[in-house]
């Protein structure tokens, strides 16, 4: 499968030339097979803990991250994303768990503790 472009202009966020509404600025960018998978950057002091998307080619949001299990800070957001040795998406998340996500639909599992 061919390489999905992508550009960040002026905190606009544009899919194959098209402009991809998303609600704050936009933090990181993965690709996985066709899909993008994007980390926003909610302002401080606003609370947005599902802040990872997943956007296919032609511009539509498939699914939304689920909001860390762990913690009993209101505010947990997902802080990195990154690809483990297996070609996993996996997404930092403040309160220093780890969580594989599932490519499929945004759902969660604690991979490692890191603070």
């Amino acid at each position: 499968m061919s390489t999905v472009e992508f550009r960040i202009e002026d905190e606009e966020f544009f899919v194959d030339g098209k402009l991809i509404e998303l609600p704050y600025t936009v933090g990181d960018v993965l690709e996985f097979g066709g899909v993008l998978v994007v980390r926003v950057e909610p302002p401080v002091g606003v609370i947005f803990n599902r802040n990872v998307f997943a956007i296919a080619r032609a511009g539509e949001i498939v699914w939304q991250i689920a909001e860390s299990p762990h913690g009993t800070e209101a505010d947990k957001p997902y802080v990195g994303i990154f690809r483990n040795k297996d070609e996993g998406l996996v997404a930092a998340n403040w309160n220093g768990v780890d969580y594989l996500v599932s490519l499929e639909s945004g759902s969660v599992v604690a991979t490692s503790f890191n603070k």
